[in-house]
């Protein structure tokens, strides 16, 4: 049974495949190791287990992030001017100005979770997208790149751009995906962090009254 927590993550930088150091290099990095060594262990000793490395896929990994999202439940969504797929500029403040409670999911291409939950997020679309507005909101993928990744997943809910970053900065947002849940009145309900399940949507809807 698959579980409703979220699962990987994918930090806002994106992910270097490691690659083979020349030989003067691989002293310096020898070197470093042996100092880097010394304080984990002396880490280990103060029983000290963070991590600043996240791995996703084998052979890759991540540069250190902040790893967290702002806590923003509770709080008003903030709103930014993002752009349809076409170029055309839109504020976001028209979501609230709908009066409709909302999802909304910060998502790009290569982050494999985000691609796994689309599915997930096209179904609950196709059953609540009548009284829920769906948006996707991408933050590093051309737009025809954005709109070729939609076609080939079957998304048909809307899909908008963040190049610059602004939703994601007025929100607190820095690791992916992420989805927010948004009341008609626009106050984030419930904030997730990972990969979601159709049965974890529905029960964020139910709890926001939508059945």
């Amino acid at each position: 049974m698959k579980s409703d927590q979220p699962t990987i993550l994918c930090s806002v930088e994106q992910t270097h495949v490691l690659r083979r150091l020349r030989p003067v290099a691989v002293a310096l990095v020898a070197a470093i190791a042996a100092s880097a060594s010394v304080i984990l262990i002396l880490g280990a000793l103060q029983n000290n287990n963070d991590s600043d490395v996240i791995l996703d896929e084998p052979g890759e990994y991540q540069e250190p992030g902040i790893g967290t999202n702002a806590p923003i439940e509770g709080t008003p969504l903030e709103h930014a001017i993002v752009s349809e797929l076409d170029g055309q500029e839109i504020d976001t403040a028209s979501l609230r100005d709908a009066g409709r409670p909302m999802l909304i999911n910060f998502w790009f291409s290569n982050c494999q979770p985000c691609k796994r939950e689309m599915p997930a997020l096209q179904a609950a679309f196709e059953t609540y997208g009548d009284r829920v507005t769906f948006v996707g909101i991408n933050t590093q993928d051309s737009a025809e790149v954005t709109e070729a990744f939609a076609q080939d997943l079957g998304v048909t809910y809307q899909l908008w751009r963040d190049p610059n970053g602004e939703m994601l900065v007025a929100n607190g947002i820095s690791i992916f995906p992420t989805t927010l849940f948004v009341s008609a009145d626009g106050t984030i309900t419930k904030q997730v962090s990972g990969e979601l399940t159709t049965a974890a949507i529905t029960d964020a809807l139910m709890a926001m009254g939508i059945s």
